[in-house]
């Protein structure tokens, strides 16, 4: 009889998306925009950003993107919204890009893209607030950029290096309200802002229309809706992966602040490139340093079972695998900043050409994918089936239970080992018992007659002398001839046959009558 069912499924999410429009004016674009028709379920709003000129925001709400046919329709919808702002840029002689893409002097800078994942109690937003405050040097590192224009960019994020109203997450131990004023005083004490969302990652209260929340404002704006699909998808892997630590009883430890902001500075500044200290308490030396690429590594190896549980595809996450796992594979680390960077240096048409192809499309891997099948077609799929190959080992593990059994087409090589050394350990036990009949008073467990450890010795010592009275050719009750006595003797360090001793860390008194 089915008592109760419980589903560890994917969480609902939301995400807005920031543009830019240069040329024209942002809010004559959003008014003059047509909007197309929504698929049941789906809604979106857009508006332009009043406190930077030039930025327009488009918000999808409440959207569940636990599976492939959800996300094709889900960045489908905003792709065509998109389409409709940018139709509306053009009629009013203006263009519609990413942030941060210079295509003339009146260009607005840099921005982000916010995401807002919904949970189900205080519980999972307490664990789901640390788990991305723990990663969150990861995912500057790997979702960051720099200015795209005539001069390079390297910095890890520009959005972050120029901005004044971040702040590096603080940990909290309880997201009861009362413990949340605490926090807010402590960052009014410090960095003298007394508004949460300023940070990073940051808690959202619940309201009428809408449950509680941990809302993510720590990831630039992306060139295309494929880079934007890829990160939504990290995310809500994240999300599903706090809310099975929740439902199995577990919660995220805290990291060191100091660490957390040194980790979280060289991120903004290098990306990449950067090197991590340990989550450790002690200092940490500069051999002791971690590279951003194997956090983000341990990152994706830790989501590979939220990600099955997604139906994850490789070609989805290529924008979060090249940079990381290209390399090895033979790749270069490339992003899509990497294309319009190779397209400004052919020129403003050029770069506005490309800009525009990467920017509409809402394929799984895009126009990133594309360049790459087309410069290393081997190298390509070798990275996608190791990576398909994986996320099917992940989904047969979930289907076969997270716990107790030996995973199905997973990595059996530590039962095997577990088994091999579990039938040696049997054997060697028996053996060794069998040789000297003592195995059980060195261990200090019961022997095989059963008998305690003060009562071997007596029962042993009679056995051996009743062997020797019949000639000593054959065996006695513990298992032992004239070789094995010999040798337990000369262990003892007396000459075979005389008189036994206390064994080493054998009580002298109290000994049984057996």
């Amino acid at each position: 009889m089915l008592v109760s069912l419980t589903v560890v499924g994917a969480a609902r999410q939301s995400f807005t998306k920031t543009l830019a429009v240069t040329g024209a004016d942002a809010e004559a674009v959003v008014a003059s925009a047509w909007p197309p028709a929504a698929p049941p379920g789906l809604m979106a709003s857009v508006e332009a950003d009043p406190r930077h000129p030039g930025l327009v925001r488009v918000t999808q709400e409440g959207l569940w993107l636990g599976s492939p046919v959800a996300r094709d329709e889900a960045f489908g919808y905003l792709l065509a919204r998109l389409r409709s702002l940018a139709d509306a840029a053009q009629r009013l002689g203006g263009v519609l890009h990413a942030p941060g893409v210079s295509l003339g002097p009146s260009s607005p800078p840099a921005a982000g893209d916010t995401h807002t994942l919904y949970v189900t109690d205080a519980a999972e937003q307490e664990v789901l607030v640390n788990l991305l405050r723990r990663y969150s040097p990861a995912l500057i590192a790997l979702c960051g950029r720099g200015t795209v224009g005539p001069q390079p960019d390297r910095v890890g994020s520009r959005w972050l290096t120029d901005s004044r109203e971040h702040l590096t997450t603080r940990y909290l131990a309880s997201a009861d309200p009362r413990h949340l004023e605490h926090v807010r005083a402590d960052i009014r004490r410090r960095d003298g802002i007394a508004d949460l969302t300023r940070m990073d990652v940051a808690p959202v209260p619940e309201t009428d229309d809408r449950p509680a929340g941990v809302l993510v404002r720590c990831i630039d704006a992306q060139l295309s809706v494929t880079d934007l699909r890829a990160q939504a998808l990290l995310l809500a892997a994240l999300a599903l992966y706090a809310r099975r630590k929740v439902r199995a009883g577990n919660r995220e430890g805290n990291i060191p602040q100091a660490v957390l902001e040194k980790n979280r500075a060289r991120a903004v500044t290098q990306g990449l490139r950067a090197r991590f200290l340990p989550e450790g308490d002690r200092a940490a030396r500069a051999a002791d340093t971690v590279p951003a690429r194997e956090s983000v590594r341990r990152l994706l190896d830790e989501l590979l079972l939220p990600l099955g549980r997604l139906e994850a595809v490789p070609e989805e996450l290529v924008p979060l695998l090249v940079p990381v796992e290209g390399p090895d594979t033979g790749l270069p680390p490339t992003r899509s900043q990497d294309v319009l960077t190779a397209a400004a240096r052919r020129g403003p048409n050029e770069l506005a050409a490309q800009a525009e192809l990467l920017l509409f499309d809402a394929r799984p891997g895009g126009l990133l994918l594309e360049s790459l099948r087309r410069d290393a077609p081997g190298r390509v799929e070798l990275l996608l089936g190791s990576w398909a190959r994986r996320l099917a080992r992940a989904e047969d593990t979930r289907r076969s239970g997270s716990g107790g059994g030996r995973r199905k087409g997973g990595d059996t090589r530590g039962d095997k080992r577990g088994d091999k050394r579990g039938e040696k350990a049997a054997r060697g036990g028996s053996d060794r018992a069998g040789a000297s009949g003592n195995h059980g008073r060195r261990s200090g467990r019961p022997d095989r007659t059963g008998q305690d450890q003060r009562g071997n010795p007596r029962r042993n010592r009679g056995d051996q002398d009743r062997g020797r009275d019949r000639r000593g050719g054959q065996r006695t009750r513990g298992g032992s001839g004239d070789a094995g006595t010999t040798a337990r003797d000369s262990r003892r360090g007396r000459e075979p046959g005389g008189p036994a001793g206390p064994e080493p860390g054998t009580p002298r008194g109290g000994m049984s009558d057996t």
